[in-house]
């Protein structure tokens, strides 16, 4: 017979276990896991020039280097948005463990064609061209109201006023402003 703390360690086991399977499926069939590189976080953070009256948004997080780099540097309110369950628990475990005691920074799974960006000053994003061009309307009325937008590896589409830089890895970083 079990008792409640094996039986709470084997629940705990399963939940983890369809948290990766369901991680590797979304992964596999609709979104790729793409991760920013961390030898470049810190310029791109720079790059962003984070005040703290900003509030960024990362969509597709994933284990939310770039909050976690762009909180440290500017201490902005930070929201990452992820589809994937065990991207976000490894993300909230990040921020836990290394500033335990912020409210500023946010994490949770959600559908990033779906999350509002009413409050946002700031977006990032590393997304593939399809997730971009699904997001185009969404982020191109982000920008007319003011907004900066940073995309990683990829130029959004159809967006005028974006500007290219290059980073240190040979890459670049698409800007687009209002």
């Amino acid at each position: 017979m079990l008792n409640g703390i094996t039986l709470a360690i084997v629940m705990i086991l399963i939940l983890l276990t369809a948290g990766f399977v369901l991680t590797v499926l979304i992964s596999a069939f609709l979104v790729p896991l793409f991760k920013t590189p961390r030898d470049v976080l810190e310029e791109i953070v720079t790059i962003m020039d984070l005040t703290k009256n900003d509030v960024l948004v990362d969509l597709g997080s994933g284990d939310g280097r770039l909050i976690l780099q762009a909180y440290e540097q500017s201490r902005c309110k930070c929201f990452g948005y992820d589809i994937s369950p065990m991207m976000m628990i490894h993300a909230n475990t990040n921020k836990n463990l290394t500033f335990p005691f912020t409210k500023d920074i946010v994490f949770q799974p959600e559908d990033i064609f779906k999350v509002s960006l009413k409050d946002a000053t700031k977006i990032y994003c590393y997304l593939e061209p399809k997730s971009l061009d699904i997001l185009k309307t969404k982020l191109k009325e982000f920008v007319e109201k003011k907004g900066e937008i940073f995309s990683y590896k990829y130029p959004i589409e159809g967006l005028k006023n974006g500007k290219e830089i290059i980073l240190s890895n040979d890459v670049p970083l698409y800007i687009y402003r209002g």
